[in-house]
């Protein structure tokens, strides 16, 4: 595919984000308003877990700096350390978590205000995740070049397939089609990024739509999120 295709098909694949953003907001917001009272239930009844509903942190999307919003995870004292270096440090790996904190990263509720940076044109449904910075300049340097050009994603492959062996083996054959010389478009994120350069704007969206639907038969499971969730 010609890279003006290319460019076209990621213009629409956000314009749909944009589009599905409203209805998968009225959806969540039950569940935003269930954990924004968890999170200040926890803060009454325990005063260190005290603190905001919400969380930003610096990230990188489509070579755009931009703040990923989530829910509150960690005491104040938490907050602190991943603020002394923002660019190497991430909420999700910080402790001592608050006991709100524990039920939402269980069950990976801390994502859904990301919902919020794609209707602001930050971030899509599916797509590369949106890592701290060093890890993404890391990644520039080792050639990922597509995180220059397709926005980071609520959901993705790791999150598709994380220790379950046949949705692996399923995303590897995936791989294996697609020929290439470049390492970094064998990686799992490149997997998906070369799927984008080389389908149809309708290939696109089906493939996205089984990258999430491998994510909720993972979830609908009751396979606790703590265990096939990736640290960002």
């Amino acid at each position: 595919m010609n890279s003006s295709h290319f460019s076209r098909n990621l213009r629409v694949k956000y314009f749909l984000d944009k589009l599905f953003v409203y209805p998968a907001l009225f959806v969540a917001s039950p569940f935003i308003l269930l954990v924004a009272v968890v999170i200040k239930l926890d803060g009454w009844i325990n005063p260190e877990n005290a603190g905001s509903v919400f969380y930003t942190e610096p990230r990188i999307s489509a070579d755009k700096l931009f703040k990923v919003i989530k829910f509150r995870t960690v005491t104040r004292k938490g907050l602190q350390w991943v603020y002394e270096k923002p660019e190497t440090r991430s909420i999700s790996r910080c402790y001592p978590r608050t006991q709100a904190g524990k039920f939402v990263l269980k069950w990976y509720f801390d994502e859904i205000p990301q919902l919020f940076n794609i209707l602001r044109g930050e971030m899509s449904f599916v797509g590369p995740r949106p890592h701290i910075i060093k890890v993404y300049k890391d990644d520039i340097q080792e050639g990922c070049f597509y995180r220059k050009i397709i926005k980071a994603g609520l959901f993705g492959i790791p999150q598709a397939c994380k220790r379950n062996l046949k949705h692996e083996r399923i995303f590897s054959q995936v791989g294996q089609r697609r020929k290439t010389a470049i390492q970094a478009l064998r990686t799992i994120d490149g997997i998906y990024a070369n799927e984008c350069m080389n389908r149809s704007i309708f290939g696109i969206l089906i493939f996205d739509w089984v990258i999430i639907a491998r994510f909720f038969t993972i979830f609908m499971r009751g396979n606790t999120l703590d265990e096939v969730r990736e640290e960002y």
